[in-house]
């Protein structure tokens, strides 16, 4: 027979996977299993949140008024720009250093 103390209200229960007092998880497979269940819980409304949320592009990019479309498109091209040049720049580095 193994003696459980309760982590929540300190009472020692005997061969139980809750405990008797307060209601607690005692077991430790089962407090795993539990944590392991709302961790993937809190993952799948992190990325729910995520893909509600359109990009700058995606949501101007098909707007309903050419100017804005075009403002769009022009700050895409100048930001894929500043990209290239960023990364050029890093494998000029990489490529000097080795």
């Amino acid at each position: 027979m193994a003696t459980i103390k309760c982590p929540s209200c300190g009472i020692y229960n005997t061969d139980n996977d809750y405990c008797e007092h307060c209601g607690e998880v005692l077991n430790y497979k089962i407090r795993r299993e539990l944590a392991i269940k709302k961790e993937k819980e809190e993952r799948l409304k992190q990325d729910a949140s995520k893909k509600k949320e359109p990009s700058f592009f995606e949501k101007y990019g098909n707007h309903r008024f050419l100017l804005i479309r075009i403002i769009a498109k022009i700050f895409r091209s100048i930001w894929l720009a500043f990209m290239a040049i960023g990364m050029f720049i890093a494998w000029l580095i990489s490529a000097v250093a080795a």
